[in-house]
């Protein structure tokens, strides 16, 4: 899954004893005009430091704009954008606990706003506090449900937790509202996925890279919804496209490995695990691939010395031991296939367990 952040900039220029220029590309000129502007009135020196920090904001000086918004909020306390612009900085520079008091104030003044509950949802979900970020992005869109990107946002969460019907329904409302959402669009395939509605997520996955063509990962997750389907040539063809958006995509390379060696090409596959391990050199899911397809080939010992470097990277790799055990017990090497058998079985493989009782015992 692929997280989308998208900020909302609230600008706003009032006239103040002058004419005071629109906010424009010259973000510098900009704010040199406000700094010859004369005045005394505290709410007017509050206003000329907030249309300040819009201007640093809009130009992404987020820290220059930090200044600006808090020399606002010094001359008037009661300036709600001026924190909810300080807070989306502070969020943009990465300092969370200071956006978190920004939008937390703002809502205290006003808990109506339903963007300052979605910026105070992404830094719970950023810190790792899921069910108060489901709760934040619930409340923005009881306040505004025509938003595409609050449900979107809730129905990542819902993913993440693997609450993939509530996940589905969220990825709906979403395109619902915007009907060329292509990451909604990814996202709810990928839901289909775990649910196990294979040309559901099919459709959703085309409707994906139909939006948006350079979605690599989309074309990837439709290569894996075809092989789950047990259409390898097609899945073949997904995984190519992703790889015509990125020759560097590591996963793509792998997962079009493993379609190959469902179709029994293990030398292909190999070719294709060793593509994705010159990109990623401690992908250790394709040493253990590499490892299936040699024993494919009934090339025994690389088969083990492919396990071994899976097991070097990941040394609770559960079917490296299963791998290895199997090689090794063509090898005649029975002891150290008995080794690996319960050393699998230990992580929860019954599959070894009863390999090791008919064999070892």
């Amino acid at each position: 899954m692929k997280n989308i952040i998208t900020l909302c900039i609230c600008f706003l220029v009032v006239l103040i004893n002058a004419q005071v220029t629109p906010v424009s590309d010259e973000s510098e000129d900009f704010i040199n005009k406000l700094d010859s502007l004369g005045t005394i009135d505290s709410s007017a020196k509050s206003q000329i430091q907030y249309n300040k920090g819009v201007a640093s904001m809009k130009s992404k000086d987020y820290k220059k704009a930090i200044e600006y918004f808090s020399n606002s909020i010094n001359y008037n306390s009661n300036f709600t954008e001026a924190y909810f612009n300080r807070g989306t900085c502070r969020f943009n520079e990465g300092v969370l606990d200071l956006a978190k008091t920004d939008f937390t104030l703002v809502l205290a003044k006003d808990s109506s706003l339903d963007l300052a509950h979605y910026q105070l949802a992404q830094i719970y979900d950023k810190e790792g506090y899921i069910d108060m970020a489901l709760q934040s992005y619930s409340k923005a869109i009881s306040l505004d449900n025509s938003n595409p990107k609050y449900f979107y946002k809730r129905g990542v969460i819902n993913f993440q937790i693997k609450q993939y019907d509530k996940a589905k329904q969220d990825f709906s409302s979403a395109i619902k509202l915007k009907n060329d959402y292509s990451y909604a669009y990814n996202d709810r395939g990928s839901s289909y996925l775990k649910l196990e509605d294979y040309e559901a997520a099919i459709q959703d996955f085309h409707k994906a890279v139909q939006y948006d063509p350079k979605l690599a990962f989309a074309y990837n997750n439709l290569g894996s919804a075809y092989r789950k389907s047990e259409k390898y040539n097609e899945a073949i063809k997904a995984y190519n496209q992703a790889l015509k958006v990125d020759l560097k995509y590591y996963l793509a390379y792998n997962n079009r490995g493993m379609a190959k060696y469902d179709k029994k090409e293990y030398q292909s596959a190999i070719d294709d695990f060793n593509k994705a391990l010159s990109i990623k050199q401690d992908y250790s899911l394709a040493f253990n691939n590499k490892a299936s397809a040699f024993i494919g080939l009934e090339k025994w010992e690389e088969a083990v010395k492919a396990a071994d470097r899976a097991i070097e990277i990941d040394s609770e790799f559960t079917y490296a031991y299963y791998n290895r055990a199997i090689a090794k017990e063509m090898l005649r090497d029975i002891e150290g296939a008995c080794s690996d058998w319960i050393k699998a079985s230990e992580y929860g493989l019954e599959i070894a367990r009863i390999y090791f009782n008919s064999t070892c015992k």
